[in-house]
């Protein structure tokens, strides 16, 4: 059966971008193919926390601008093979019940139960679909040896459940979906409480679901016996992006594996062991970033200065040196994903005169996640913008793109003229035309605060201007009525 397209605009909520996948092929495929956390459910069937590397496929879907069955369809193809079967949801449970309705009924391709057309079909399960997709579940809980769990005590409640079902005659389950899981607790058990709240629940927490995630067989990893004490970064720096190289040689320079999270054992000149993390906004590939090695360098100097500064505050070990040396460290690889090579260069192709390639390796580099804001139509300089989501800046710019002929186009021309770096409140400065070094003023435009909602309003009026100093740094200031002046901003 041929995949279905869906529509983004029939996906409800704010949140169009599911928190699970449940994926089932015949065909053997690496599990970690859509996120580094995931979970074996059978031998066919593999779950996936999408939660967990959702910035780097939101920005694959704003790069390619497509729906989510194109964004993940020919992944999934190439992995899954042709008779592949994948569900996505924000419920674990609800994504493995679908999928059992689905092959049950010889289903093929993408589902989205955020889709109105597989929530109408997901609300019709009935009873048989729902104690059947149990079967698997009871598999798991003895494979794990879940804690209270009795495989002859779980079929007795189901049989009572489903005599209750008969005998009130409730057509499916979701005509009695109101009932309180603490009800069905207290009747049937803690086991089928559990399963009605997972399978009614919209959140994506998983509430008890027997989540086991799936380690990495060996985990790779360098290590480094320093043959004197080290502290210096320059030297540091140069023994990390050898290790990095010897990494990256584990994984037999795979382009298709790349790297969520890495952990960095240091011992230190006293003995102290200290663990820290480098991890990546976006998959980070090391073939990729080779010889150098900047985006990994980054964090770790991050790390580093980080450490230094909080070993020359300690109260102990006070006749060490103050930059504590580093004896010995290990590098170790905690979570990675699996990506196609011939995908990922479909994802690098760019559809926007931005370079999302370089906005990923830029954020992986940074210490501190981008922030996006928009123009706004209003004349007051504190409310002419508005910070957004990462995800929805280009959203934004195409619809000011749009409206550029109507209201956004002259306030989009008058933040031209605005500094990027504004005050959290206008700062009270001297007169910048007196004094021993006098400023140099470009007027700008006149403008007015918000004189209705304060009780001066006589101080309404501003005139903004550039002052620009005798090095050439440019501030963004204001004079109000009575000669007062104010600094509101910093120009680059």
């Amino acid at each position: 059966m041929k995949t279905r397209v869906i529509e983004l605009s029939e996906l409800r909520g704010q949140d169009d971008f599911p928190a699970y996948a449940a994926l089932f092929s015949t065909q053997a495929y690496n599990p970690f193919l859509l996120s580094p956390t995931a979970m074996r459910w059978s031998d066919e069937i593999c779950l996936a926390r999408l939660e967990d590397c959702k910035p780097f496929w939101i920005e694959q879907k704003k790069k390619l601008r497509c729906k989510l069955t194109e964004l993940f369809g020919p992944l999934l193809l190439h992995h899954g093979g042709e008779n592949y079967i994948a569900v996505f949801g924000n419920n674990p449970w609800q994504c493995l019940l679908y999928l059992h309705y689905q092959l049950h009924h010889q289903g093929r391709g993408l589902y989205l139960l955020q889709s109105r057309l597989d929530q109408n079909i997901f609300r019709t399960l009935d009873w048989d679909s729902w104690f059947d997709a149990q079967t698997q579940l009871i598999n798991h809980l003895v494979a794990i040896n879940a804690r209270g769990f009795q495989v002859q005590s779980f079929h007795a409640q189901q049989a009572r459940m489903q005599r209750f079902i008969q005998r009130i005659g409730v057509a499916s389950p979701q005509d009695m979906s109101a009932a309180d899981s603490n009800s069905i607790t207290r009747r049937f058990g803690k086991w089928l409480g559990l399963i009605w709240q997972w399978s009614f629940t919209d959140v994506s927490q998983l509430r008890g679901f027997p989540w086991i995630s799936l380690a990495i067989e060996q985990l790779p990893e360098v290590r480094r016996d320093l043959e004197y004490p080290v502290n210096q970064w320059s030297l540091i720096e140069v023994l990390l992006r050898e290790d990095l190289a010897r990494l990256g040689d584990q994984f037999q320079r795979d382009d298709c594996v790349h790297i969520n999270r890495m952990r960095w054992e240091i011992t230190l000149f006293n003995d102290q062991k200290i663990t820290v993390e480098l991890s990546f906004r976006h998959p980070y590939s090391l073939h990729r970033d080779g010889p150098d090695y900047a985006t990994a360098l980054y964090q770790a100097r991050y790390i580093y200065d980080d450490l230094l500064r909080k070993l020359q505050a300690r109260e102990h070990d006070l006749d060490l040196p103050e930059n504590m040396p580093f004896l010995w460290w290990r590098l170790e690889v905690c979570e990675r994903v699996v990506l196609a090579p011939q995908l990922w260069e479909l994802f690098a192709s760019e559809l926007d005169q931005i370079d999302y390639q370089q906005i990923m390796s830029l954020q992986n580099k940074l210490p501190i996640a981008f922030e996006c804001f928009q123009a706004r139509a209003s004349f007051c300089p504190e409310q002419s913008f508005a910070q957004i989501p990462v995800d929805e800046s280009m959203s934004a710019i195409r619809g000011v793109a749009r409206n550029m002929a109507q209201d956004h186009y002259p306030w989009s021309c008058s933040a031209v003229n605005k500094p990027l770096f504004y005050f959290r409140s206008p700062q009270p400065i001297d007169n910048p035309l007196h004094g021993a070094s006098p400023m140099q003023k470009i007027f700008l435009e006149r403008n007015s605060s918000q004189w209705w909602l304060s009780p001066e309003g006589l101080q309404s009026i501003r005139d903004y201007f550039i002052l620009k100093d005798h090095k050439g740094r440019c501030s963004w200031a204001y004079c109000n009525q009575d000669g007062s002046w104010f600094k509101q901003g910093e120009f680059c």
